[in-house]
């Protein structure tokens, strides 16, 4: 035999299998493990001209509130461990409209901005906010794709808020009469 055409013989349908299931198992734990984004205060706020004192614990609102009796929730599904992050309404973070939504409705607590959810989800984030519901009304740059923004009255805190991973549940409420 001549070593120089010489070639180990693997069934390529062996070889195509290992490599398919290779691919495969690296696609599923690339989707469902979580990963960590490290943001700076120059990627998740614009510098601005201004320099602001830090904000005292008790300055905070408090922007946790409990479902009325009367309200059913029933979570639809449950997402693991998103990134989030907390926007305002100043002009170095929106588009030319910044107190109004991309779905056309008027900013206010309980306003988030996803890319991966449909316009008037209901998302409940127990982990930070317990029961409290907040819904979809917001769009984020489209190179966010698995993302929440929560709108926040002032930048301080949003600042205070930065960048946390938790879960995330979409829920659908019903009102008992």
């Amino acid at each position: 035999m001549n070593p120089s055409t010489y070639s180990p013989t693997i069934p390529v349908s062996l070889i195509g299998r290992r490599l398919f299931v290779i691919t495969l198992v690296s696609a599923v734990l690339s989707v469902s493990l979580p990963t960590r984004a490290v943001a700076t205060d120059a990627d998740v706020f614009p510098v601005v001209a201004s320099v602001q004192a830090p904000v005292a614990e008790e300055e905070v609102a408090d922007y946790h509130f409990e479902v009325p009796q009367y309200t059913t929730v029933t979570v639809l599904r449950t997402y693991n461990y998103v990134p989030m992050t907390a926007y305002t309404s100043r002009p170095e973070e929106t588009d030319d409209t910044p107190f109004i939504t991309a779905d056309g409705s008027h900013v206010r607590d309980g306003i988030i901005a996803s890319n991966f959810l449909p316009f008037g989800t209901k998302v409940r984030i127990p982990e930070l906010y317990g029961d409290k519901i907040f819904e979809v009304h917001d769009r984020m740059n489209k190179r966010y794709t698995y993302k929440i923004d929560i709108w926040m009255e002032s930048l301080p805190e949003a600042r205070k808020f930065g960048v946390r991973f938790a879960h995330v549940e979409i829920v659908r409420t019903e009102t008992n009469k």
